[in-house]
């Protein structure tokens, strides 16, 4: 399988994901920690172990690097999985993705700074298009007279910055773990790490109420998210494994704005501006076209 072909898998089940999220932390009444952390366990480390250990080579070099890379993993991973389930109940679509654009910025930024990737012209002219047109689908909310921007308040704009930075500090930790074992080797030991941190972070809130709680479809929704995590991880892992670039494919990525924003006019009735909405997919189409030229 190329890593095109993953990528656009990926792209599809990160769509469909963020989308239940959102419908799912909107009703959800425990604490914020528990359902990112059941889903990783029930959902993303099944899928990860069966990755790992029966579809890709898993040979690991240990170092201390490698240690560091995996600790600066669950803390960034655990804390964006944590603050983005509480923005995903607080807030709309379009402003979620708005601020989300940080996380594609700073990937890139981290890509060439830290790890050396690079960007053809080609690639950063249709990267930059494919960003206008992002910012046009999420800008819709605000043209369209709807004031999800307005009831953000400080800390809610806060923790959706946090949550973003700290996925772009994970995705790129996760990256460079790639030079230190093969692609099997990040799901046996970089997603266990990660479910380590949300299940001690969500320790402090596990109590017999919130067990009760939490039975039947509280359960059911957070398994159904962590599959779809967990196969959205493992074919965005096959992606940048196989183009060994992140940045290019954090710019490819900058599709599932305008694609998310769509799905949430459709399927959540968070209405947008049609006409800006409509104009953002012709400029992505523009944008993917150069990418595919490049």
């Amino acid at each position: 399988m190329s890593w095109q072909v993953a990528f656009i898998i990926s792209v599809i089940l990160a769509v469909g994901r963020i989308l239940y999220t959102r419908r799912y932390a909107q009703r959800s009444k425990v604490p914020g920690t528990i359902p990112p952390a059941a889903g990783y366990l029930f959902g993303v480390l099944p899928v990860g172990l069966v990755a790992g250990l029966f579809i890709f080579p898993h040979e690991i070099q240990w170092n201390p690097i490698m240690i560091v890379l995996m600790i600066i993993l669950s803390i960034s991973m655990t804390l964006a999985n944590w603050w983005g389930f509480l923005v995903a109940g607080k807030v709309a679509i379009a402003p979620q993705q708005t601020i989300g654009t940080l996380t594609n910025i700073s990937i890139v930024v981290m890509g060439w700074t830290l790890l050396g990737e690079t960007l053809t012209m080609p690639q950063f002219v249709g990267g930059g298009i494919l960003l206008v047109a992002a910012v046009l689908a999420i800008w819709a909310p605000a043209k369209a007279g709807k004031k999800d921007f307005k009831r953000m308040d400080r800390s809610t704009v806060a923790i959706t910055v946090g949550a973003a930075l700290m996925l772009a500090i994970g995705l790129v930790s996760e990256k460079a773990l790639l030079s230190h074992m093969d692609i099997g080797g990040i799901f046996l030991v970089s997603w266990p790490v990660q479910l380590l941190g949300m299940l001690l972070l969500a320790s402090k809130d596990i109590t017999k109420k919130t067990l009760h709680l939490f039975k039947g479809a509280e359960l059911k929704a957070s398994v159904i998210i962590g599959l779809s995590n967990g196969l959205n991880g493992m074919f965005y892992i096959y992606s940048i494994f196989h183009s060994d670039n992140i940045s290019l494919i954090t710019v490819l990525g900058t599709i599932i704005f305008p694609l998310t924003v769509l799905g949430a006019y459709i399927f959540l009735r968070e209405r947008e501006h049609h006409i800006l909405m409509w104009l953002s997919f012709g400029i992505s189409t523009l944008g993917l076209l150069i990418l595919a030229l490049a």
